[in-house]
Order: structure tokens, then C-alpha cells, then sequence
């Protein structure tokens, strides 16, 4: 007995805690014919429980989301998501004349496209789109390259977004339809985040109500570059090389830190704020305010037509700007009164007009330098002045 024992220490010393463990459970374990044990019933869950557990498609096993390549299409798409849930690509997706690739028919619907393309022909619809009113939809990770038509319109879902989007190459102008909203249009409390724009013939991005526009390009391509009626914010995005409108707002905007070159500038409606942005070469107007009640603030604008042109409403504050290489530095219109034009700086081109302010409007004192120590200037120490240089 004891030399019995004697190898059962060695026997457990050797497996350490967790190999006894093991041996423990399969001791305890139940008879396979009769399902009992020594009076010990099993542990854990059977291989047929942990199978149940499984997601299985006919298209993709183990996978908690919805392969959208195992759904049915229908008419006028080649699949249509019709039930709540997490839906991926599990492949790149080519397009068919007369149809969308997908339709959404269902709220709260994600659909990750895990870095798949879009790829476009001749005669398609929408790529993605919803044909009735649904709620919370989202796209991730997708490509759309050459796609003919609209790539996403999710106008009637409102509170939906779609982010870290690419775009390459599309031409939203020839859906069949007719009545493209551009490349990209969200609804009520769209959100898009993170998307690239590129070369893309009616480029436009949109939001709705509530919507926000951040952290995205829009480059080379034509049709405008990013639109909401507003109220909406647009943060943090760069365009250039396109000859539409760049950044609009019609009513309550907030544009911030945003990049244009070479686009048709930011224009605003009541109760704007557009404040640190940067605006090179611009064939028109850099900033165009239509509504009362606005902030213009301390933004570069480097070689346009106008810099900054208050049109209506009155009211708005134009506070510390930097204007150079411009025909007309800032206007305010006889139609916007009780303007306030402080500490703005304006380098016009030769034979320009750095300030047209009307009498209805105050402004600080407007102050011509050259070189030189510029404090020997008069009014030039006046903390509210506006200098022309």
C-alpha cells in the first residue's frame, strides 16, 4: 500500500495542480451508456451544447454577424437585409445594371464591410440604400470604386452613419433614377466619419438635421463637397480641386478647423459659427454669411475674389481674421446691420478694397501699414484695430 501511494504523489507531482484536476473530472465524469457516475453528475457543457452555440449560415460558420452574400436579393437589389442585426461582406460585391447591390429594410441594422470594395458598372442603382423609412444604420469599412449612381443614400434613416468609407472613382450623376443626392447622404442626425473622397464625379456629401460631417477629404472630383440645411457641424475635413461649393450650411452651422484649396468656400446661414479654418485659392467668395446672428473667427484665407462677405441678417461678429492675396477683404452689406469687425488684418491685391463696412455696423479703427515699427501708427495700439497692409 504504501509503495502504491508513494507513486500516486509522484504520479500527481508530475501533472501539477491542473493535471490533477483534469484527472479529477474525468473520474467524476458520467458512464457514456448510463449518463450517472459515482454519485458525481457532469460538469461543464456537452460538445453538442457549445455546437448550438455556433453561428451557421450557408455561407460562413462560427461567426456571430450575417454573411450579406447568404441573403436573398430581390428585383431591384442583389441582397436585402430585412432583420435587425450584424451583417459583413465576405467578399467584394460587383454591381448589377437595374438593381442595388443592397437594401436595407430594417432599423437598427450594421453592416461591417470589413474592407471590401463596391465595384461599379454601367446602370446601377443606389449601392446602398433604404426604400422606406428605417432608423440607426450603420457602415463600416467599405470600399466603392467606379460604382454608377448614388454609393450610399440612407436620407430616410435617420440617426444612422457610416464611417472609415473610401470612394474612388464614382459617378453619382449617373444614377438611372435621375435624382442622385451625390455620393454620400445621410438624414436626420447622420453622422460621417472618417471617409475619403476621391476623383468622384457629384461628390457631395450630406447630412441632415443634428448631422455632423468630421475628419473626411474630399479631393479632385466635382458637384460640391460637403452640404447639410442644417443646424450641423463640420469639423476637422480637407477639400480640394473641385469647382463646387465646398462647405454649406444653411441655417446654424459650426464649421471648425477645416481645410479648403482650391473649392468654392464656406457659406453660412443664421446662427453660424465658422471659426479656424483655413481657405486657400478660391475662385469666389472664402466666407459667405446669409443669416443674422453669426461668428466669423480667426480664419486664414489666402488669394480670393472676396475674403469674407456678411450679406444678410446683421448682427454677426468678424473677430480676428487673416486675410491676404484678396480683391476685397471683408464687406459687409447694407442689408446686415449692427456688424461687429474687430482686430481682422487684410492684405488686398494692388488697387483693392481691404474693408467695405457701412455706417449701420461698428468696426475698430481700420489702420493702413507698411514696413517699419508699425506702433508708431496712429489708432495701430487700439486693441480693437483692423489693420490693411
Amino acid at each position: 500500500m504504501a509503495r502504491n501511494a508513494d507513486r500516486r504523489r509522484m504520479m500527481l507531482a508530475g501533472l501539477g495542480i491542473a493535471g490533477a484536476g483534469a484527472l479529477a473530472r474525468v473520474a467524476q465524469a458520467a458512464n457514456p451508456c448510463t449518463g450517472t457516475s459515482d454519485g458525481t453528475a457532469p460538469t461543464g457543457k456537452s460538445l453538442q451544447q457549445v455546437y448550438d452555440k455556433i453561428a451557421r449560415t450557408d455561407a460562413g460558420f462560427g461567426e456571430a454577424r450575417v454573411p450579406v452574400q447568404s441573403l436573398p436579393g430581390s428585383p431591384t437589389a442583389q441582397y436585402v437585409i430585412s432583420a435587425p442585426g450584424v451583417y459583413y461582406l465576405t467578399a467584394n460585391v460587383t454591381g448589377e445594371p437595374g438593381k442595388s447591390a443592397i437594401e436595407v429594410a430594417a432599423d437598427h441594422v450594421e453592416l461591417e464591410c470589413d474592407g471590401f470594395v463596391f465595384l461599379g458598372v454601367t446602370g446601377t442603382l443606389t449601392c446602398i440604400r433604404t426604400p422606406a423609412p428605417q432608423r440607426c444604420i450603420g457602415v463600416y469599412d467599405a470600399g466603392f470604386k467606379g460604382w454608377q449612381g448614388a454609393c450610399i443614400d440612407l436620407r430616410n434613416a435617420p440617426d444612422s452613419a457610416v464611417e472609415e468609407c473610401c470612394f474612388d472613382s464614382c459617378d453619382s450623376t449617373a444614377d438611372s433614377t435621375g435624382t442622385s443626392p451625390g455620393t454620400c447622404a445621410l438624414g436626420d442626425g447622420g453622422v460621417v466619419f472618417d471617409c475619403d473622397v476621391r476623383s468622384c464625379h457629384g461628390a457631395l456629401v450630406s447630412v441632415g438635421r443634428h448631422g455632423v460631417i468630421e475628419e473626411c477629404t474630399n479631393l479632385n472630383g466635382d458637384g460640391g463637397c460637403f452640404f447639410s440645411a442644417g443646424d450641423a457641424v463640420m469639423e476637422d475635413n480637407f477639400a480640394m480641386d473641385n469647382p463646387g461649393a465646398g462647405f454649406t450650411i444653411q441655417t446654424r452651422g459650426v464649421l471648425i478647423g477645416n481645410r479648403l484649396v482650391n473649392v468654392g468656400g464656406i457659406d453660412v446661414g443664421a446662427g453660424s459659427v465658422v471659426s479656424e479654418n483655413d481657405i486657400g485659392d478660391t475662385p469666389g467668395t472664402a466666407i459667405t454669411v446669409r443669416g443674422a446672428g453669426c461668428s466669423v473667427e480667426e480664419n486664414y484665407v489666402a488669394n480670393a475674389q472676396t475674403g469674407i462677405a456678411i450679406l444678410g441678417g446683421g448682427g454677426t461678429l468678424v473677430d480676428g481674421n487673416q486675410l491676404t492675396g484678396v480683391a476685397t477683404g471683408v464687406i459687409v452689406d447694407g442689408a446686415a446691420p449692427a456688424c461687429f469687425v474687430v482686430r481682422n488684418c487684410v492684405r488686398s491685391v494692388p488697387g483693392g478694397a481691404p474693408y467695405v463696412i457701412p455706417a449701420s455696423s461698428s468696426y475698430g479703427p481700420i489702420t493702413a501699414v507698411a514696413g517699419g515699427d508699425v506702433s508708431a501708427v496712429p489708432s495701430s495700439g487700439h486693441p480693437w484695430a483692423n489693420f490693411a497692409y
